[in-house]
């Protein structure tokens, strides 16, 4: 009879620390699934303007997939005015405002015609990110002169026409140069060690339709530069 509860004794120990160990497994799943959880709600709260900010949809000046990008901003703005109230709002950051323009322009242009959309501020949104190198690389704002190329960015301020010369004049004194990246791009473009005055000043001669003249060295390009400014300046008189 004791050998029974002996045994029996042993049988209901080895159940118990059975049960434990898969109550204690069932705990550290419960806790992963919940912290799972918080995580992707924690990303599902970031707003708009915060996954712009941080490359959440990936690298956005990266053309090989930026179609791909733009269609997924586009989709979870569901539309116009999340997008658009980011452009307009002046106290948000270069990045989001000129990654919220890119994204309308390519999929609802029109948005430029609202009332609550001044012109003058979008085309100030490009201006500040070519100030401070916001896309990270000058490639997207064109390799200039000798190739005629205005870049997938810089464009933007060319068919803003005769509205973005008073913003890009503001820019004609800048001596930071911007480099490109790439192969092929870096070898020719960094070269030409331009400078945002020299991205400016190509921009306004596309957009006066006035023979944009290049030189080689910064000095030749700052005699060149002043000479439009007095151009700029008898216009306006």
């Amino acid at each position: 009879m004791n050998n029974l509860i002996f045994i029996l004794l042993l049988l209901l120990c080895a159940c118990q620390r059975h049960q434990t160990t898969l109550k204690n497994k069932d705990l550290k799943t419960t806790l992963k699934n919940e912290d799972l959880k918080t995580k992707m709600t924690n990303r599902q709260k970031g707003s708009l303007t915060e996954k712009l900010m941080t490359d959440h949809y990936g690298d956005f000046f990266n053309y090989a997939i930026q179609d791909e990008i733009i269609s997924t901003i586009w989709a979870e703005a569901g539309g116009v005015g999340p997008l658009k109230a980011i452009v307009i709002n002046e106290e948000a950051p270069t990045k989001a405002r000129l990654l919220a323009c890119e994204v309308l322009m390519k999929k609802e242009f029109t948005f430029l015609i609202d009332e609550d959309v001044k012109t003058d501020r979008v085309i100030a949104v490009y201006t500040d990110a070519l100030a401070n190198n916001t896309t990270g690389m000058a490639n997207s704002w064109g390799l200039l002169y000798e190739h005629r190329d205005v870049g997938p960015v810089g464009i933007m301020l060319i068919l803003f026409g005769e509205e973005a010369i008073p913003e890009l004049v503001k820019l004609l004194d800048d001596e930071t140069i911007h480099m490109y990246h790439g192969s092929k791009e870096a070898t020719i473009g960094n070269g030409y060690q331009f400078r945002v005055k020299d991205f400016a000043a190509y921009y306004i001669c596309r957009i006066k339709n006035t023979k944009a003249v290049y030189h080689k060295t910064h000095a030749a390009r700052d005699k060149e530069i002043e000479t439009l400014k007095v151009l700029l300046s008898k216009e306006q008189k």
